[in-house]
């Protein structure tokens, strides 16, 4: 029983939300008469109810079994605020508040270093074609794993969780680009998908992600997916060099699926986006100056065995780096390797050897598998019956098979 003119909570709280409900304490009755028969729980008379109610209101006696899980379902509470009953002040008090806002202010990162890792993952885009790749990815999941111990390891502010996670997902996407250029297709796809859930969550553009997706699916030849998840990725990119990469994704995956009426309408686009993009660097992931945008070309005329359409666009390609467009290695090789297929379908063997001789120079650190795929190509192709018994053809075939042996490694385990 409580002491004179002090209420326990509890029978505050039965007053307070009943007279909230507007029901007299019949009426209240009548309620948990209703939830008692919804659990299977007998009562006692009506008029004993009434009577428990009052004593309860009065703090004359405490709640017990069935009531404090008849008034829960009554009063939607529970039973903590039943038996603690409501707040006394309206507002929270003041060292709640000071309490509460120290630790919305609390957080494991600062809006400094976040511009940091921001800063460096720009700048890793920007090196990504002077670095041998196995280096950069070292570099790229050494800055991830950062990210991911901060996610991991404490809090931070939603503003500063959102950046931390766009700014991994590029990281994540770039990763999916290396390993992918380091023959390791099948962690390349689980780095892509986790790029894309990152941007997901950051509520960015997953367009990088779908780039890099699209990229690692033709590796994969699942030409289907790549070039619907390139055709994603432009329908939601911004106006950006990434934009125009995406149209040309697309036109490669088409060509490759022998949809030639799709690749071509996909470069078209390719070129349209070209037009209203003011800056590209030509050197970063997602860059695509016109050399490789003529590469594309290439590659699409190649399957499409449009030989002179393909070395067409080689030389536009050595055209648009002798009127300054910055030469990318990897672009260089390719259209090198893509022109002498050219070649070799056109039967000059000769021509083929010649053209891609210089190429053949290239570090092993250097002989990605978006290069040494063109050779595989033409291996298979000199191995056709007109070509047996040439001293050229039979050099030519030492050359690639020398070349492709000595190829570019993913970085070790302690670097990776």
């Amino acid at each position: 029983m409580s002491d004179a003119g002090e209420l326990p909570a509890w029978a505050e709280t039965i007053r307070d939300e009943r007279r909230t409900a507007g029901w007299s304490q019949k009426q209240l009755a009548a309620e948990l008469y209703k939830a008692a028969r919804s659990c299977s729980v007998v009562l006692s008379e009506f008029d004993s109810v009434v009577r428990r109610i009052k004593s309860h209101e009065a703090g004359t006696n405490r709640p017990k079994d069935p009531y404090p899980l008849l008034y829960c379902r009554v009063f939607g509470i529970d039973e903590v605020t039943l038996f603690q009953g409501p707040t006394r002040s309206a507002a929270p008090a003041v060292d709640d508040l000071i309490e509460h806002a120290s630790w919305v202010e609390r957080t494991n990162v600062g809006d400094s270093t976040i511009a940091m890792l921001d800063e460096t993952r720009y700048h890793l885009g920007e090196r990504h074609t002077q670095i041998p790749p196995a280096q950069m990815l070292a570099s790229v999941l050494r800055y991830h794993r950062q990210i991911h111990a901060l996610l991991r390891g404490g809090k931070q502010r939603l503003r500063q969780t959102r950046e931390l996670f766009r700014i991994d997902a590029d990281l994540l996407a770039h990763a999916c680009i290396l390993m992918g250029d380091l023959y390791d297709d099948e962690s390349a796809a689980v780095y892509g998908e986790a790029a894309r859930l990152c941007a997901e969550e950051a509520d960015a553009s997953p367009a990088a992600a779908l780039s890099a997706q699209a990229k690692t699916e033709r590796w994969r030849h699942r030409y289907a997916i790549s070039a619907d998840a390139a055709r994603r990725g432009f329908d939601c990119s911004p106006a950006t060099p990434l934009r125009v990469l995406l149209a040309c994704q697309e036109a490669n995956a088409a060509s490759l699926l022998g949809d030639f009426v799709r690749a071509q309408a996909a470069l078209l686009r390719a070129d349209d986006a070209a037009q209203v993009v003011s800056d590209d660097s030509g050197v970063t992931p997602w860059s695509c100056p016109a050399p490789r945008r003529s590469l594309y070309a290439l590659s699409v005329a190649l399957q499409a065995r449009e030989a002179r359409a393909a070395l067409t666009a080689a030389d536009a390609a050595e055209s648009a780096w002798a009127d300054g467009a910055p030469r990318v290695v990897a672009s260089w090789a390719q259209v090198r390797f893509g022109a002498g297929i050219a070649y070799v379908m056109m039967n000059d063997v000769e021509a083929a050897a010649e053209h891609i001789a210089p190429a053949l120079l290239l570090p092993p650190e250097h002989r990605l598998a978006t290069i040494t795929s063109y050779l595989v190509r033409m291996d298979s192709r000199l191995q056709a019956p007109q070509f047996r018994g040439s001293d050229t053809v039979s050099t030519l075939r030492e050359q690639i098979s020398a070349f492709t042996s000595a190829r570019a490694l993913l970085p070790a385990a302690e670097d990776a």
